[in-house]
C-alpha cells in the first residue's frame, strides 16, 4: 500500500482552511462591542470596507453565505413572489429550500449554461405574465464564480447585458458572490465593476479568502435597514462579533491577491490529471480554483472508488457528486504546488 503522506491532502472545499498564526494574533487582539446594538466597531470598519470595495451603499455582516442570500431574496421578494435562477445555482441545489421554507417564495430555475451563464432568452421567458394565477416574477439571481459550472467567471459583457435587462424589466438582481474575489482576481476586474448595476450581492469570507467564518451582504442603505430586521429574526445576529470580523478584515488585506496562486494550482492539477487514462476534463475551462472532472466508462475505477482510494490510500480527500461520475476538487491556501504534484502521481498510480 502507498504510504500516507503526514498531512491531509484536502480538495473537498476552500472552506477547511484554517487561521494563520497571524491571523489568530489579529482575532486575539480584535476591538469588540455588541453589534446587535451596533457597537462593535470592528464589525462596522468590515461592513464599510466591504461596501466600498463592492461599491455599495451599505453592508451587513452575517454568519453565512445561504443566510446571506437568505435575506436578499426575503428583502427584495414578498411572499408568493418568484425568483429566476439558475438549475446549477447553490441557492436552488444547496441551501436548504430556504426562500420558501422562511421567505415564502419559489425560485424558477431556467438551465445555467456551460459557461455558467442564464441565457437572456431563458430569463426573458421565465418571467410571469401579470396574472393573478400566477407569482410575481421579482428576482434574478446569478452566481460569479459558477460553482457547479467549475468556477467560472461571468464575462463582464454578460453581466451588463443582464443588469440592463432587469433595469428594462422592473427587475432586481442579487449576485451570489462567494467567490467572487475569485473572479476579480482571474478577470483582473475589480469586484465593484462585476457587480456595479446588482441591486445586491453576497461576499463569502471563509471560502478561498481563509477567514474561519461569515459572509457580507451589500447594497442600498435602505436594503441593508431592512436586510438587519431579518438578520434577527432569522437568528443572525451576533454581540462580539468583531473577534470573527477581525478575521474577515485580515483576509481581505492580506489573501486577496494571493487567490492567483490557487488558480495556478488548480490549473497544474486540471492538466495534471488530463493525462490519466480514463479522466476526462478540459483544462481550458478551470477558470479559478475549481476542478471539476469525470471518468470515462472505461476508466479503471469508478468516481466512488477513485474518492475512496484516494483517501484511504493516499491521504487525498477530493469530493464525489450525486450523478456518480463527476469529482470536484477546490484548491484552497493550503494546498501547494507539491501537494498537486503528489495529487496527480497518486490519481495514476490508481487508474493505470
Amino acid at each position: 500500500m502507498a504510504k500516507v503522506p503526514r498531512a491531509v491532502v484536502n480538495f473537498l472545499s476552500d472552506t477547511v482552511t484554517r487561521p494563520s498564526v497571524a491571523m489568530r494574533q489579529v482575532i486575539a487582539a480584535a476591538e469588540v462591542g455588541d453589534d446587535v446594538f451596533a457597537a462593535d466597531p470592528t464589525v462596522k470598519r468590515l461592513e464599510k470596507v466591504v461596501a466600498e470595495r463592492l461599491g455599495k451603499a451599505a453592508a451587513l455582516y452575517v454568519p453565512s453565505g445561504t443566510m446571506s442570500n437568505l435575506i436578499a431574496i426575503g428583502t427584495h421578494c414578498r411572499r408568493g413572489d418568484e425568483v429566476i435562477c439558475g438549475d446549477e445555482s447553490h441557492i436552488f441545489l444547496y441551501e436548504g429550500g430556504g426562500a420558501s421554507a422562511y421567505m415564502g417564495v419559489s425560485l424558477h430555475t431556467v438551465p445555467n449554461q456551460p459557461d455558467g451563464t442564464l441565457d437572456i432568452k431563458d430569463i426573458h421567458n421565465a418571467i410571469r405574465d401579470d396574472d393573478p394565477h400566477y407569482p410575481r416574477t421579482r428576482l434574478v439571481e446569478i452566481e460569479n464564480t459558477q460553482n457547479f459550472c467549475g468556477g467560472r467567471v461571468l464575462p463582464l459583457s454578460y453581466i451588463r447585458e443582464v443588469e440592463q435587462f432587469c433595469h428594462e424589466h422592473d427587475l432586481r438582481l442579487h449576485v451570489d458572490g462567494a467567490r467572487l474575489a475569485n473572479a476579480s482576481v482571474a478577470s483582473g476586474i475589480p469586484m465593484n465593476e462585476l457587480v456595479r448595476g446588482a441591486d445586491s450581492v453576497s461576499l463569502c469570507l471563509s471560502k478561498g479568502l481563509g477567514a474561519p467564518v461569515g459572509s457580507i451582504l451589500a447594497g442600498s442603505e435602505e436594503f441593508i435597514h431592512h436586510g438587519k430586521r431579518l438578520r434577527k429574526s432569522l437568528g443572525g445576529g451576533m454581540r462580539q462579533a468583531g473577534i470573527i470580523a477581525s478575521a474577515g478584515l485580515y483576509a481581505l488585506e492580506h489573501q486577496f491577491d494571493r487567490l492567483v496562486e490557487d488558480h495556478v494550482n488548480a490549473q497544474a492539477l486540471a492538466h495534471g490529471i488530463s493525462s490519466i487514462p480514463g479522466v476526462q476534463i478540459d483544462p481550458d475551462i478551470v477558470d479559478t480554483n475549481i476542478v471539476f472532472f469525470a471518468l470515462t466508462p472505461d476508466a479503471k475505477l469508478d468516481a466512488t472508488t477513485l474518492v475512496q482510494k484516494l483517501e484511504s490510500e493516499k491521504g487525498v480527500l477530493v469530493g464525489a457528486y450525486a450523478d456518480g461520475n463527476r469529482v470536484r476538487a477546490v484548491t484552497n491556501l493550503h494546498i501547494s504546488s507539491e501537494d498537486v504534484e503528489y495529487t496527480v502521481s497518486s490519481m495514476r498510480a490508481l487508474l493505470t
